[in-house]
């Protein structure tokens, strides 16, 4: 059965002009602007648009779009120059470049997916190779790197990207052909590598991801990736189990099992099982965890970063199906409006007491500018957090990880961490915060051990909960189990034991601490 793919209707080419001749093609891209990325992808877009509106034979269209490829992808590497890690939610120039980069992909997978229709409704092939496997797999590339651009910068996933990408690996599986490696192609992976690693990125829920996290999720897939298993959940009958459900006639990505409302189809459903890759993560993690160095477990360089364990056991929880929400959400009949800020020197300007001009200031250094305030509204609360929607057009930076300071009604200004966002339209944002203290502190925190000395936000426990007091620092400042004294405008000093790193962030380090038997330090 042929892939269900929703494809632009054909017109007659008499009526539309193209150069479709391949001196003209060639001609055509000769002139086509490439010192100017922006200009060059909507002419390419405009191109490859056309092209896939109207007949041309199966032979003329392989020619124009073979051509075409290795330009296109030229292309888009460009405009990712000017959007990619760079501070989200993108700026209007900047998500002009993700949308042009994003079209110009889905234009050239309409064309591949023409081509392998036309090929495969065609009855006689009398000449050449069979070009399936290749079209299958830059049909699933194209569709692999929209998502990744999606992911990168936060926005919404296009309609049908994840039905084309599930209709397209559901024939190669059906058709003997998930394992090919098609000859000359630009990448010697096959259909099903590339489609797996899409669903499990998919998976590791990437917009709870710090932008500088993503890389190495990727390459945790791309090493261990081959554990995860996909197959028919016809074969679930045979022994097999699965963790998630992929509906290849839906347009989404898998769903966990245990939290779909219907049992399987037999007929089209997929089932992958990711239990083998959550062990294997679980079982690296400890081995990370017992100072093991990351060659010796087949981890890269990147593990020893502080952050990289917190991202180990977040792939494995996801992967494993096993994150389960502490408390339910609520939705509120009337939403509530909060204060925002964003970004750890802000929130220690904000939290920091007033002072006269010959007294210093915790909280500010130098001469920067004031902390930039948004007004959000209340989507839905629970017990842990809030998930808010930033309300005007005022322009803000947010990435996961941060810390956040929120308040309400001009009470104290509370702190949390930025756990997940979405850019869902043109001046729109959507994230969600947990809260870790309703109260916190600006303090200076002096190492004993070397004498360097930091800010940092001293977090007060809940007057509800027996948790100790955290702090909030800056990345690489602390480390555990020394000793500092922690010191504020109106406290004194403190002599304290930094005991246990509770998370790291590419944003932020937090440590939960305990106040030293010594007492309070000498002046």
């Amino acid at each position: 059965m042929l892939p269900r793919y929703v494809v632009p209707a054909r017109e007659s080419g008499s009526n539309i002009s193209l150069e479709t001749k391949p001196k003209q093609v060639d001609a055509w891209l000769t002139r086509l602007p490439l010192s100017n990325p922006v200009e060059a992808a909507e002419a390419m877009a405009d191109y490859l648009a056309t092209l896939s509106r109207i007949n041309v034979t199966q032979d003329v269209r392989a020619k124009i779009i073979e051509r075409m490829t290795p330009v296109v992808e030229d292309i888009v590497a460009s405009l990712y120059e000017h959007y990619g890690s760079v501070p989200l939610p993108l700026l209007p120039k900047q998500q002009r470049n993700a949308d042009l980069a994003r079209r110009l992909l889905q234009e050239l997978a309409n064309n591949y997916k023409t081509l392998l229709l036309d090929w495969l409704k065609r009855r006689f092939h009398l000449f050449g190779g069979n070009p399936v496997p290749l079209y299958l797999q830059r049909i699933v590339l194209a569709l692999q790197a929209i998502l990744e651009i999606c992911f990168e910068t936060h926005d919404p996933v296009p309609e049908g990207v994840w039905v084309d990408l599930h209709q397209t690996y559901n024939y190669a599986l059906r058709n003997g052909l998930r394992e090919a490696i098609p000859e000359g192609g630009a990448k010697m992976l096959s259909i099903e590598q590339i489609y797996k690693a899409t669903l499990l990125m998919a998976l590791a829920d990437p917009y709870r991801f710090p932008q500088a996290e993503l890389p190495w999720a990727k390459d945790i897939i791309a090493r261990f990736g081959n554990l995860a298993a996909i197959y028919p959940a016809e074969e679930s009958v045979k022994g097999q189990s699965g963790l998630f459900v992929v509906e290849v006639n839906t347009d989404g990505p898998p769903t966990p099992i245990a939290r779909d409302a219907h049992p399987t189809n037999p007929r089209w459903d997929l089932l992958l099982n990711t239990t083998e890759l959550a062990k294997h993560l679980a079982l690296i993690s400890t081995h990370l965890k017992g100072q093991e160095t990351p060659e010796k477990i087949g981890l890269p360089g990147a593990a020893r970063d502080p952050a990289y364990p917190s991202m180990l056991r977040r792939l494995k929880l996801n992967w494993g199906a096993s994150l389960q929400r502490q408390s339910q959400r609520r939705r509120q009949a009337n939403s509530r409006e909060f204060d925002v800020s964003f970004g750890l020197k802000s929130v220690q300007q904000l939290i920091s007491p007033p002072i006269s001009s010959d007294t210093i200031h915790y909280g500010m250094v130098g001469n920067e500018a004031p902390p930039v305030i948004v007004r959000c509204k209340t989507m839905n609360d629970s017990m842990g957090g809030l998930a808010l929607i930033k309300v005007g057009a005022a322009p803000i930076q947010i990435r996961v990880g941060d810390v956040v300071g929120i308040r309400q009604d001009k009470a104290e200004w509370g702190v949390g961490l930025v756990r997940w966002f979405r850019v869902p339209g043109k001046g729109e944002m959507w994230f969600g915060v947990q809260l870790l203290s309703p109260q916190a502190l600006a303090v200076q925190v002096r190492r004993k051990d070397n004498g360097r000395q930091w800010p940092g936000i001293l977090l007060h426990p809940s007057p509800k909960t027996r948790q100790s007091p955290m702090l909030l620092a800056q990345p690489g400042c602390f480390a555990p189990n020394i000793p500092a004294e922690i010191s504020s405008i109106n406290g004194g000093a403190q002599l304290v034991q930094i005991e246990k790193r509770m998370e790291a962030t590419p944003s932020i380090e937090l440590f939960r601490f305990q106040m030293h038997s010594l007492g309070k330090a000498g002046s």
